[in-house]
């Protein structure tokens, strides 16, 4: 019963772990394609390492034509360039963004993240978004004039007055500093750019992005474009989910040494003590590889026992922490520049679910080799001398 303990309630911690990990992930990738990157992003090829207009989209409506077949209704045209941000004290340098207002907010949620003013409308005439930090520096308010100087197509300089109309204060660095938002129209018109697109954003549930990226690769083959999921464009983020993964495999082979070395060393007591049990089965004709065959299947009904507890414990953890959430702000206040809500919510993921079980269950197997073998190597007159 200790062991079976044992194994439950090393199971149960796994559980919930790998489901407060998951719901974590959950949570920031859903922030973090929120925020402005969407889920894929299709562009001129060699756009993203070098964000020239001279590499805009040539074929942007056949694009999304070959999109919407794809299966995509949440999509949004943006075009993107360098600007310096000028006020009557200062300037800095910003991403200007056009984006379209009306499909804007099926593809992120900036107009849920607005905390002075408003969102971009589709009939604004040059009015513009800056983030907290921008809009600080640059010593602005809300309907303060700010001009935007750059360059058009032609390598011409370039200057148009915009009008603040909302400022966004996130938390999020690449937010609240170095991005200025404005209607796509407006900027086309200030870049000399009639209809011009630089970007076609995407949004799909994230366990479809890589099937849905090589379709539309193999789809837009000839037209010289580039589809990069956000993993792609941001590989650190990409990498650091999987890192995080890996220090809970660590946990794991941690709680499956545990297992290993308390089954073991539980069925080798109980081999000991049923030694001359054993003796008189081989006496009366049963074979060396029955004796060993139960010991093994007897390991693995303690581990079977020891499982099923976990599941049950770990899974009713689960069940209440996703109905609750859990509240990171106490021990780390706010979090939103990782691109993770205070309230997480824990999540059931049943591969990593099963991956747990069957590890444990091969533990529990393997812990009971050795006791077998010993115990079939047993001589039935020696063994039933034994007390």
């Amino acid at each position: 019963m200790l062991t079976v303990g044992a194994i439950a309630v090393g199971l149960s911690a796994l559980i919930f772990l790998w489901s407060f990990n998951d719901g974590l992930h959950r949570n920031m990738l859903q922030n973090f394609q929120d925020a402005i990157i969407g889920s894929i992003q299709i562009h001129h090829e060699g756009f993203f390492e070098r964000p020239e207009l001279s590499r805009h989209l040539r074929n942007p409506d056949k694009i999304i034509t070959t999109v919407e077949q794809a299966g995509v209704k949440r999509w949004s045209r943006r075009l993107e360039a360098f600007a310096l941000a000028a006020s009557d004290e200062t300037t800095e340098g910003v991403m200007l963004i056009g984006m379209e207002a009306d499909r804007e907010p099926v593809i992120t949620d900036l107009g849920k993240r607005i905390s002075i003013g408003r969102f971009l409308r589709e009939d604004d005439e040059y009015a513009c978004i800056l983030g907290a930090t921008t809009a600080r520096n640059l010593k602005l308010g809300l309907g303060d004039p700010v001009v935007m100087i750059g360059y058009d197509r032609f390598g011409a300089l370039v200057a148009e007055e915009f009008t603040l109309v909302g400022i966004i204060t996130s938390g999020e660095m690449g937010l609240d500093r170095g991005m200025a938002l404005t209607n796509i129209k407006s900027l086309q018109e200030m870049l000399d750019m009639p209809d011009g697109v630089t970007d076609i954003v995407l949004r799909t549930p994230e366990d479809r992005i890589q099937q849905l990226t090589d379709e539309l690769i193999f789809a837009l083959s000839d037209e010289n474009v580039e589809v990069m999921p956000w993993s792609t464009m941001f590989p650190v983020m990409h990498e650091w989910i999987i890192l995080h993964d890996g220090f809970l495999y660590l946990f794991l082979a941690v709680v499956l040494f545990i297992v290993l070395a308390g089954e073991l060393n539980t069925m080798l007591l109980s081999m000991l003590e049923r030694t001359r049990e054993f003796g008189i089965f081989m006496a009366i004709g049963t074979e060396r590889y029955e004796i060993g065959l139960m010991l093994v299947f007897e390991a693995l009904f303690i581990g079977l026992a020891g499982t099923l507890l976990g599941i049950v414990f770990g899974t009713g953890i689960v069940l209440v922490t996703h109905s609750t959430g859990i509240d990171l702000s106490i021990l780390l206040g706010s979090t939103s520049r990782f691109y993770v809500d205070s309230l997480v919510y824990p999540h059931l993921n049943l591969d990593h679910l099963g991956t747990t079980v069957g590890a444990i269950l091969i533990a529990s197997i393997i812990a009971g080799l050795y006791p077998a073998w010993k115990a079939s190597r047993l001589q039935p007159v020696e063994a039933m001398r034994n007390v």
